[in-house]
């Protein structure tokens, strides 16, 4: 599913679309408690019990009282011997009976396990079929995203619950085993009347109407999906029919709408062909009988139902907008429906592929630089929010609060973009490709899936799943220093990189780094190192002598750096959005290339002892280049350490900015071999007062080198203890002294003392 948060002015129009999910649904049932033992321990009755198929016979006339009635018959083999009762999840609907070959069973049930004795002992290889029939309203879910709604004409289930446990969410309509391993074969009876219809998984088998005017739709699902998967849909439904062909031969495209929307649908989606040939080629052929939407009343996300997405009508409001969550929704049908993640802590694999294939989407549209743009974008929202949001997690452990939360989304999307940049592209693609189609229908986890793409590439991809997807933080890598050396028609480059943390435990192992080589007419050139551990050398023959070096200068890696370039030809502001710094150029009357990088990462410390400063502990900026000589600019850099959201320049500064603004100041260093100092040439102003955390630092002549914000602050002075048990330093004579004695102070200690005065003079110098 697609996550969504919107504010709207009416029910038809949305304002706004981002990453974060709530649903609006119309109820008022209470909340369940799903987190008992039976519930946590759900996908191991999939280890006792096969269900082979679930038969769904639903009613779904009610909308006055917003109730379903029918039956569902789950046929089912057992996997071992001595198997005598049938233990299915459904929430809070009304039981009528069930039978097993027309013979009544006993049950008990609390609302959330239904437990049915089968009168009978079944071994491995019986299949037999139980019946259950019920009624009533069936659940939302208690966090507003998920369950079955009845609203506004239409009645439409969402597969999952964001606050349920387990979150799968069939349970909310029909008997099953509710998890996430369990794929079964669907057969859907529904009946509709008053001018609607029924939509469902699969293909349209039998459609006929009676003379009372019910109507009676079979849909047929024959590939094998999970319950959460399973899907209805009713409405005064039309439909637009479409085909695409595909890999494999022509497949149908179902579009239902009201009829007074379907212009506006097909508007929205004039690039589904695209977006299905661009995931046919990176990802193999697409393996359903159709692609399907059904438009519905809520505003905060879609859902992947296979072959029946449920997907909000606002966004498909006759323009171009929102064509990103189609590419989501549709990509499921590769990652989660088709191979789907074994457990919910491990979501990254469904949801964070998802939101990486937004990005293939948009790379198969409008190229590899709109590819690029949409990962920074998401980057460097990852560094600024996601730990302060969710605390550091995991990619492969994520707690159950945040199985659809920004780091399963975006940090998992941050990680395949990295895992390409890792394989480069054809050993990338290729990779995914075979893994795709080794666990089609299946379910895996993270380890299956870094065993596959080890395998089908012949790269050892451990290293990268423990540093990526089994630890938290991030990786930082920066240039402490490069030497040229010339050679008879290219130039030997020495190159030292250094490896820093932020909010990670280990550091990463064999990490392939391109370092980026510019000349001062801007000729280019690059090579590939692998770096493993916090420091690293390596010499690079060079066709030129460079003028400019960088690390990871293409974003192929999304460590914690948030960098922008480009080459400026003209006075004026030049915008450096993605790095949170602006450029006021002065003067200019040639090309400069310049590269500003946001660090999220701590700086390097101070090395003089007595500078009474508190660096930043999260991040600093780099600006780099090759300039002009008539380049004159200024800069412009936000702070805020306010704590009240999550957009903008919020949290950056939270961290520093413990006191009053006043005591902000700029420091400045050319290079890693330099020393931080306060930058004699900038201004600072007060958004507001000067204790509300946020302002501005105007840069009033920029140049090249590192910028921190700092806070004065006179317990960072450290003054060494003068030793006063050194036995060597004073004398004392004669001993014993009967009527006076003689003391001689080394003269080494009179200098030292003299040093810790000074010290303190400036000191003092710099606090008034």
């Amino acid at each position: 599913m697609k996550k969504v948060i919107s504010s709207l002015l009416c029910i038809a129009a949305f304002a706004s679309f981002s990453n974060a999910q709530t649903c609006q649904l119309n109820k008022n049932h209470h909340a369940v408690d799903l987190s008992s033992k039976e519930m946590r321990a759900s996908n191991l009755r999939s280890d006792t019990i096969d269900v082979l198929n679930y038969t769904i016979n639903l009613n779904i006339t009610d909308f006055t009282n917003a109730t379903i009635a029918g039956n569902t018959q789950v046929k089912f083999t057992p996997k071992q011997n001595g198997i005598t009762v049938l233990n299915l999840d459904l929430l809070e609907l009304i039981i009528d009976s069930i039978e097993l070959n027309s013979n009544n069973l006993t049950y008990t049930y609390n609302d959330t396990l239904l437990a049915v004795n089968l009168g009978t002992t079944l071994n491995v290889n019986d299949t037999s079929i139980v019946t259950v029939y019920y009624h009533g309203s069936p659940q939302g879910d208690a966090s507003n995203w998920g369950g079955f709604d009845f609203a506004s004409g239409y009645a439409y289930n969402l597969g999952v619950g964001f606050a349920a446990n387990p979150h799968v969410y069939g349970r909310v309509w029909f008997p099953c085993f509710d998890n996430f391993v369990e794929r079964s074969t669907y057969e859907f009876n529904i009946i509709t009347n008053a001018g609607k219809t029924s939509y469902c998984n699969g293909y349209l088998a039998h459609d006929t109407t009676d003379g009372s005017g019910n109507r009676t739709r079979k849909w047929i699902m024959n590939e094998q999906i999970t319950t959460y998967l399973a899907s209805v849909a009713v409405a005064a439904y039309t439909q637009v029919n479409q085909v695409y062909n595909g890999i494999n031969g022509p497949v149908p495209i179902v579009l239902a709408a009201l009829p007074a929307d379907t212009t506006n649908f097909k508007n929205s989606f004039v690039n589904l062909n695209n977006a299905l040939s661009t995931f046919e080629n990176r990802f193999g052929p697409y393996m359903w009988n159709r692609v399907g939407y059904c438009l519905v009343p809520f505003n905060s996300g879609a859902m992947e139902h296979a072959t029946n997405i449920a997907y909000p009508k606002a966004t498909a409001n006759g323009t171009l907008q929102y064509q990103t969550l189609y590419a989501h929704e549709l990509s499921h049908h590769w990652f989660g429906d088709l191979a789907t993640c074994r457990t919910a802590e491990d979501m990254w694999l469904n949801e964070g592929w998802a939101r990486y294939c937004e990005y293939i989407f948009t790379e198969g549209l409008s190229g590899y630089p709109a590819y690029l743009n949409s990962v920074r974008t998401t980057h460097e929202a990852n560094l600024q929010f996601n730990i302060v949001k969710e605390g550091n997690l995991t990619l492969s452990n994520i707690p159950h609060e945040y199985t659809y939360g920004d780091h399963v989304y975006d940090k998992g999307a941050d990680v395949a973009h990295t895992m390409r940049g890792y394989m480069g592209d054809s050993l990338f693609f290729h990779s995914v490709k075979t893994y795709l189609s080794q666990h089609n229908y299946t379910d895996v986890s993270s380890n299956d899936f870094l065993n596959s793409l080890t395998a089908a590439s012949g790269l050892d991809m451990s290293d990268f799943f423990n540093d990526w997807v089994n630890n938290p933080g991030w990786c930082h890598f920066s240039i402490d220093s490069f030497t040229v050396v010339p050679q008879t028609g290219n130039y030997q480059v020495t190159v030292s990189l250094k490896q820093k943390l932020t909010s990670a435990p280990n550091y990463y192992q064999n990490v392939p780094l391109n370092i980026t080589f510019k000349d001062a007419t801007f000729n280019e050139f690059t090579s590939q190192v692998v770096m493993s551990g916090q420091f690293g050398t390596y010499t690079i023959t060079v066709p030129f002598n460079p003028a400019f070096v960088a690390v990871n200068m293409d974003e192929k890696i999304s460590h914690a750096v948030a960098p922008f370039y480009k080459v400026i030809k003209t006075a004026g502001t030049h915008n450096f959005t993605n790095a949170k710094m602006n450029l006021i150029v002065n003067s200019i009357s040639d090309s400069a290339f310049v590269r500003i990088e946001h660090n999220y990462t701590a700086p390097d410390s101070i090395k003089a002892w007595y500078q009474p400063y508190r660096l930043s502990p999260n991040h600093y900026w780099k600006v780099d280049g090759i300039l002009p000589a008539t380049f004159k600019a200024k800069a412009t850099i936000s702070y805020d350490g306010r704590t009240t959201g999550f957009s903008g320049n919020l949290w950056l500064d939270n961290l520093l900015i413990t006191g009053f603004e006043d005591s902000l100041v700029l420091m400045h260093r050319k290079n890693a071999a330099d020393d931080w100092t306060v930058y004699p040439y900038y201004t600072r102003n007060y958004q507001g007062s000067n204790n509300d955390k946020r302002g501005q630092m105007v840069i009033d002549t920029l140049e090249l080198g590192e910028y921190v914000l700092a806070m004065q602050d006179a317990t960072s002075v450290g003054i060494n203890t003068i030793s006063t048990n050194n036995s060597n330093s004073i004398s004392v004579y004669p001993n014993p002294a009967k009527n006076e004695i003689k003391v001689d102070l080394k003269v080494w200690q009179l200098m030292e003392t003299m040093l810790v005065l000074i010290a303190l003079w400036i000191y003092v110098a710099n606090c008034f």
